[in-house]
This record gives structure tokens, sequence and C-alpha cells, in this order.
């Protein structure tokens, strides 16, 4: 990451992260529905990251994730 990247994460999570985990496990459609919206954010991460889509392999963690170096 270049100076500019770390100078905005320091100042965006500098005090850490908060996480919240619910009393009981979601069930049925909720659960469907969650499960959906975090491959969606992990797809979008992955995207911007990679500059590309990444394959259901990768998605899956059956393949490495390799960033091809373009000039």
């Amino acid at each position: 990451m270049g100076a500019r990247q770390i100078s905005n994460f320091e100042k965006r999570f500098k005090r850490g992260f908060n996480v919240i985990y619910p009393d009981k496990p979601l069930e049925g459609v909720a659960r469907v529905t969650q499960n959906k919206k975090i491959l969606e954010a992990v797809k979008a991460v992955l995207t911007g990251i990679l500059k590309r889509e990444p394959t259901p392999d990768e998605l899956s963690g059956c393949k490495q994730i390799i960033r091809s170096k373009r000039p």
C-alpha cells in the first residue's frame, strides 16, 4: 500500500473495529439473505483489489488468489 492509502486506513480504523454478535443464530430466509449479502461484499472487495471478477474457485477458497501484474 502507498503512504496515502496507509494514512487513510489509519485515519478510519485507528480506534479499531466493533464486532456485534447476535444473541441467537439466524434461521431460514434471514440466514440465507445474510450469507448472500456477505458473499456480495467479499466479492466486491476482491473485485476492487484484483481489478477483475474473482472466479468461483477463488471465492470458495479452492484456488489461491493471485493478482496479475499488468504494466
